[in-house]
């Protein structure tokens, strides 16, 4: 055969990105006349499967995951998943591998809003394109959905909170915080309306993470997805920002050990989510450009990049051109 699968290669665009090549051969081009033509060493680059754009829309969540929530039906708009027998690279450089927090539990809630963990996360190396360097994550003990929101400094954390409870509270009584007591958590301002609400904030032991387990893993799987996502589209580091809120998103939506074939977000709200919207963190977004703001010969879209989703149900899109964050509806989405 002239097609020679050990000849491994890889094949990188214009942008930067890669495809792996699984081989090389010949191709043979046809005349309608009967006249034959060969190219010789032609790399194989097959198609891009459907459980590799899933696994690069969810953030790159493991393909075990990813065919549980087909097969138990966790959601809808989820095609079948094939488990590959290729490596994600960027998985690999990107993921951190070390021993996670005891798996003891502690305690077990029965009622949403009973118990929140709440940690922050950073400084980060690069100030995110809202000029952030911190996030806060908030994670509901019994229906494991997580909340995160950007923060320049600590000092931002009781503010953030107070908005936090207001809005999870439309749906219950909030009644324990649990955090590692950093100073952006133990302020007299803090305490103080924790006592007037009837908050219980109990402040885990130093040197004691397993303990607080739920908000410190929640940031670690966050931080893991966010180094996949933009290493894998070669993105910005700024993009951060942008990613965290995605991959908050996104694990709404996957399966977690603590709950029984249903999501955080079906478990927190009762509606099943439907995830046939998602699209690859990164991927080029054609932006209709209105007909008010384009002469007669200019082009009808402006080119973006997919950075997540909106609460309105839009996408929102970043502007490499002039480094803004927009939102929009209507959008053509190149995930190649």
């Amino acid at each position: 055969s002239s097609f020679n699968q050990s000849h491994k290669n890889k094949v990188k665009f214009a942008n930067d990105s890669t495809l792996n090549a699984k081989g090389v051969g010949v191709v043979c081009i046809r005349s309608k006349n009967g006249e034959q033509a060969f190219i010789n060493d032609v790399m194989y680059i097959p198609v891009e499967r459907d459980e590799w754009t899933w696994h690069y829309r969810f953030g790159h969540l493991n393909f075990r995951d990813l065919n549980m929530m087909h097969n138990k039906n966790m959601v809808s708009g989820l095609t079948k998943i094939q488990m590959p027998s290729e490596v994600c690279e960027d998985c690999v450089q990107a993921k951190q591998h070390r021993d996670s927090f005891s798996k003891n539990v502690l305690s077990r809630t029965k009622s949403v809003l009973e118990v929140i963990y709440s940690d922050v996360c950073g400084p980060m190396q690069v100030n995110s394109t809202g000029g952030n360097r911190y996030f806060v994550t908030f994670v509901d003990d019994y229906s494991r959905k997580l909340w995160t929101c950007l923060i320049k400094k600590k000092s931002e954390v009781f503010d953030v909170f107070k908005k936090f409870k207001s809005m999870a509270e439309k749906q219950s009584d909030l009644k324990v915080l649990k955090t590692d007591g950093g100073g952006e958590y133990v302020s007299s301002e803090f305490t103080e309306f924790c006592e007037a609400k009837g908050i219980v904030h109990e402040v885990i032991p130093p040197y004691t993470p397993q303990q607080n387990g739920s908000a410190k893993r929640r940031n670690r799987t966050i931080m893991n997805m966010v180094r996949c996502m933009l290493k894998s589209k070669h993105l910005p580091k700024e993009l951060w920002g942008e990613a965290v809120n995605t991959a908050s998103y996104v694990l709404n939506r996957c399966p977690t050990k603590r709950l029984n074939d249903v999501t955080p977000k079906e478990c927190w709200s009762g509606n099943k989510p439907n995830v046939s919207h998602l699209k690859v963190f990164g991927s080029i977004a054609y932006r209709p450009v209105p007909d008010q703001l384009r002469r007669k010969l200019d082009d009808k879209s402006e080119l973006m990049v997919l950075v997540g989703y909106h609460s309105t149900g839009g996408y929102i899109l970043y502007d490499p051109i002039n480094k803004s964050i927009m939102i929009s509806r209507d959008v053509i989405i190149d995930e190649m």
